[in-house]
């Protein structure tokens, strides 16, 4: 079955086209990333799942149901972190479930739970200002996490943490969605990231009017050592097969290449 359905998807900004007949099946279960160049419309494409755009045409269903707004079902990791500075951490992981109505006592568990889970138990009386970069990202994680979505969007969620706290979070995360069963869609600038973490690696075409491209299968069976698997050669060829049709199309925007 699939998750999420993307169906010959439209959509402009004003009379600009960001995004032209633009299709994309995404299994239930599965961790897909998108990459592209920059400017291509990723996040303008994951707002439009979210149900926070609407598109000029064509059709978005998730486990068959069309989408015409924001779903309880689509959970949504951003890049920054989504925190209220005046409320504690455990505060903040119960927000979503206090706005779906949860009872309190039912909620407070619930949040009890998550920070066991992303190992913040003891810092739920914390403020945002009093936490690290990567204890932000775990509250932000249980924050979304506990409202038990079943479908995971996130934009480049990981960009500003430093490598040895972005490797851990990663593995953790990736272990979390995992035993939650989640489906998840990933947009990131790091083919790194993409391959090391998804089961398909989908490609977008240069903007305007971007579309998929390609959607590419990443041979290596969850769960899985990101760490390890980076030193196989398969993830290399991979890694240069996407580089190359990537930068096709960043040249297709006139950008300049950058060659290390």
């Amino acid at each position: 079955m699939s998750a999420l359905e993307i169906r010959n998807l439209t959509v402009s900004y004003g009379d600009s086209p960001v995004l032209e007949d633009l299709t994309l099946e995404v299994p239930e279960g599965s961790f897909v990333s998108l990459v592209g160049p920059s400017g291509c419309g990723k996040s303008t494409l994951l707002r439009t799942i979210a149900g926070l755009l609407t598109p000029v045409n064509g059709e978005i269903y998730v486990f068959g149901r069309p989408v015409d707004g924001p779903s309880p079902e689509i959970g949504f990791l951003f890049q920054e972190d989504a925190l209220l500075p005046w409320r504690t951490v455990g505060e903040n992981v119960a927000l979503g479930l206090r706005f779906r109505g949860v009872p309190w006592a039912q909620a407070a568990q619930m949040v009890e739970e998550w920070l066991q889970r992303v190992g913040l138990h003891a810092s739920r009386s914390s403020y945002p200002h009093e936490l690290s970069g990567g204890m932000k990202k775990r509250a932000s994680l249980a924050q979304v996490l506990a409202a038990h979505p079943r479908i995971l969007l996130m934009d480049e969620p990981f960009a500003s943490l430093d490598a040895i706290v972005r490797n851990i979070l990663e593995a953790d995360f990736l272990d979390l969605v995992r035993e939650e069963n989640l489906t998840a869609l990933l947009v990131t600038h790091d083919l790194e990231e993409a391959i090391a973490l998804s089961e398909r690696v989908a490609l977008m075409s240069a903007g305007p009017r971007a579309r998929i491209r390609q959607v590419y299968d990443v041979p290596f069976p969850y769960p899985r050592d990101l760490i390890r698997v980076r030193s196989d050669p398969a993830f290399g060829r991979l890694l240069q097969q996407i580089w190359s049709d990537l930068e096709e199309e960043v040249l297709r925007m006139g950008w300049e290449v950058v060659r290390h």
